[in-house]
């Protein structure tokens, strides 16, 4: 009976094994391909006319525009963290770091933080805990661009965030 069994399962094998090759297709040696799909861009096929008619002497003009942009919102950040000085709020403070993140650049940064730290660790700001000005210099620092995240500037700033945090997590620590 157990050889039969064994016969029966092996003879089915077999079938199945010969089945699977007889339906299996023959190998071809050269496969079909497909065309390459055709190329489309996301922007029209032609270039503006602004660009293809821009003569060499205007190509500085959008870097002069842009440091002179980066200037004035230097400049307003400053201004602004002077006015905030004389009465500072917990609206008031977050205008006056999100200035000086646009502005893009990290000295500005730096000095409105260590200034917003600094006016909050001496109790001038009752309505903002130390975790959500915690929340509010690490949130506002990515505006930074990531070139003015990584100079020595930069550098200087994330070491001013190292300490707000260490010192602003003190404070939240249960004693």
């Amino acid at each position: 009976m157990v050889t039969f069994l064994i016969t029966s399962v092996l003879v089915l094998g077999l079938i199945a094994i010969a089945i699977y090759f007889w339906q299996k297709p023959a190998h071809k040696t050269e496969t079909a391909e497909l065309p390459p799909p055709p190329v489309t861009s996301l922007f029209a096929d032609e270039e503006p006319p602004q660009l293809i008619q821009a003569p060499q002497h205007e190509s500085l003009e959008p870097a002069t525009q842009t440091s002179d942009e980066r200037e004035a919102k230097r400049a307003a950040a400053q201004e602004f963290s002077e006015t905030w000085k004389q009465s500072p709020d917990r609206t008031s403070t977050t205008r006056m770091l999100h200035l000086a993140a646009e502005a893009d650049d990290a000295e500005t940064y730096n000095n409105a933080a260590e200034l917003a730290l600094n006016v909050w660790q001496q109790g001038k700001l009752p309505d903002v805990s130390a975790a959500e000005l915690l929340s509010l210099l690490n949130s506002e620092y990515w505006l930074l661009s990531s070139q003015t995240r990584s100079s020595g500037a930069g550098f200087i700033l994330k070491r001013t965030l190292s300490r707000a945090k260490r010192e602003l997590e003190s404070v939240n620590e249960p004693n």
